[in-house]
């Protein structure tokens, strides 16, 4: 009997630290921010929209790193997705375009909102993790970036697509692009070329390969506070047998020559010659100017400067 008291005594506070957790979160049925024993867990939950990251997603994340922050019971954050194709596809671009219809200076506080939360997760006192086995990209890969843990799925796949919406890649990725071996970042810059995690790990987007069979596994773990960086070192793949599976580091001398050209015009160029050479080159080289022509002229020209000007700017200048 006094066993059985003790668990329904645990399990009744543990409902009203959840309870007290969700009246002090701003409402927003888009994600879950749940207080999980040791764990903070924050599920995203907008499948009709691929988990595009919206005001209220952001106001009820940033409330709950907030809260966090100070509570000794919390030792690790996870960022998780159910769906099964979309991690995030990124912020809800289509609300700021409607913000703008209302008024320009809505926009640029949206803009401002989503660097000023990247900013929160870049400065956080707590392991942030994130799971990831689906698409991540744009604003997704900016609110997991800042973290301290990616961990990447067998479907994990990273883009960062701005230039075809006629953007750029903004929450800080020209930072890490512009950290790429050679000219990749460009590349994937211009391009918006969705890689996996075995390109990603090569190019140092991640540290973990760990299979989605085992994300319960972490979760379990960091819901009683197991050390983290032992946990996934004891369980992660090798990571040197799954670089050489990148398809990005056996193409990387071909993309540096090409994505070194100063401008855009002169890349076109470059990539047009190879079309008429080798069979295998003359294929790749078809698909980036493909992928280039579907991406607004002038994003393109800003896409470039952009990645050239953070090659000289610390995270928070790019910010």
């Amino acid at each position: 009997m006094y066993s059985s008291t003790r668990i329904n005594v645990k399990q009744v506070e543990k409902m009203m630290h959840n309870q007290e957790l969700q009246a002090a979160l701003p409402a927003c049925d888009e994600v879950s921010c749940e207080k999980q024993n040791r764990l903070g867990l924050i599920t995203l939950n907008r499948p009709g929209r691929r988990n595009a990251i919206s005001h209220k997603m952001r106001q009820k994340i940033t409330a709950a790193f907030k809260i966090w922050v100070d509570d000794p019971d919390i030792y690790t954050i996870l960022f998780k997705s159910d769906d099964k194709q979309f991690f995030s596809s990124g912020s809800d671009v289509k609300q700021i375009y409607e913000a703008n219809k209302h008024s320009r200076q809505q926009a640029l506080d949206l803009f401002r909102e989503i660097y000023e939360f990247i900013w929160t997760i870049e400065c956080y006192t707590k392991p942030v993790i994130s799971i990831i086995n689906a698409a991540v990209m744009g604003g997704g890969v900016g609110l997991t970036q800042s973290g301290t843990h990616i961990i990447a799925g067998e479907n994990y796949s990273w883009s960062m697509p701005e230039a075809k919406l006629g953007l750029f890649p903004d929450v800080a990725v020209t930072h890490q692009l512009a950290r790429m071996p050679g000219e990749t970042g460009k590349y994937l810059g211009l391009t918006g070329q969705p890689i996996n995690r075995y390109d990603a790990l090569y190019l140092g987007l991640l540290e973990f390969c760990i299979d989605a069979d085992q994300f319960e596994t972490i979760i379990e773990a960091q819901r009683n506070a197991e050390p983290v960086d032992s946990l996934l070192d004891r369980i992660k793949q090798n990571p040197e047998a799954l670089i050489e599976k990148s398809e990005i580091k056996s193409r990387q001398a071909l993309i540096t020559s090409v994505f070194s050209k100063p401008t855009i015009e002169e890349i076109i160029k470059e990539l047009e010659q190879l079309t008429s050479g080798d069979e295998k080159q003359a294929e790749w080289a078809k698909s980036v100017l493909k992928e280039l022509s579907d991406a607004s002229p002038t994003s393109l020209k800003i896409t470039l400067k952009a990645i050239e000007r953070a090659k000289s700017m610390e995270l928070h200048q790019v910010l």
